[in-house]
């Protein structure tokens, strides 16, 4: 009976291993699917990274639960799928887009939806509504759909937020990068028009653990590493 015993629990870890592999497989192919998303502007890798931590952090200080934390931390690198259905002169010009361009530029939020639709994964539908949700405005001017407040989701909410920050805070082709204190202040200034204000202070709460995310250089070994199941 020991034995037999012994032989069921040798199984049981066995499985959990081989679960912890597959798990982590699969994030990772959710990483590099995300990253590549980003081989057609600058910044290759280190942005998704970045909104993934930050949106993490805003996740816990709202008090969501774990199993909620984890599924926005890897969601919210798909924020910017559909950019590989974008021409890349129009994603890498330093010219102010014309308004063709600035249309097919929002065609992402689109794109990125329809990859991960018709999944029963709440992860992928989770990515697939931040891909579609995370240009909308809390006031309702943005796009694809001119949502407003709690018709937006609250993944997406958390994403635009992080998505923005990271876009003051970054170089861009098309502009400088901006100090923490100054993408701070911007972020208030915008909140509840742009930004949900519920998120931005839950946002501004963790001002230290910002600062430091965006002081660490995490690349993808790092990053999957840090958060290996």
């Amino acid at each position: 009976m020991k034995t037999k015993n012994k032989k069921l629990n040798q199984c049981y870890q066995e499985l959990e291993v081989t679960h912890s592999k597959i798990k982590e497989a699969y994030m990772e192919m959710l990483l590099r699917l995300a990253v590549a998303a980003e081989y057609k502007v600058s910044d290759i890798g280190s942005h998704v990274i970045r909104v993934s931590d930050y949106s993490t952090v805003i996740a816990k200080s709202l008090g969501l639960p774990d199993d909620e934390v984890e599924i926005i931390r890897y969601a919210s690198m798909m924020h910017d799928i559909g950019k590989i259905g974008i021409p890349e002169n129009i994603l890498g010009k330093k010219a102010v887009l014309s308004p063709k361009e600035y249309k097919k530029i929002k065609d992402h939020t689109i794109i990125g939806n329809k990859i991960f639709s018709g999944s029963k994964s709440p992860l992928v539908n989770a990515a697939g509504e931040i891909a579609l949700m995370h240009h909308e405005k809390y006031d309702g001017t943005g796009y694809p759909e001119a949502l407003k407040g709690e018709e937006i989701s609250l993944y997406s909410r958390i994403v635009s937020l992080a998505d923005s920050f990271d876009a003051i805070v970054s170089k861009r082709s098309y502009k400088p990068s901006h100090t923490l204190n100054y993408a701070i202040g911007e972020i208030k200034k915008m909140s509840g028009t742009f930004f949900d204000p519920m998120i931005v202070e839950a946002f501004l709460k963790k001002k230290k653990t910002i600062k430091k995310i965006l002081s660490a250089n995490i690349t993808i070994s790092k990053f999957l590493k840090k958060h290996r199941p």
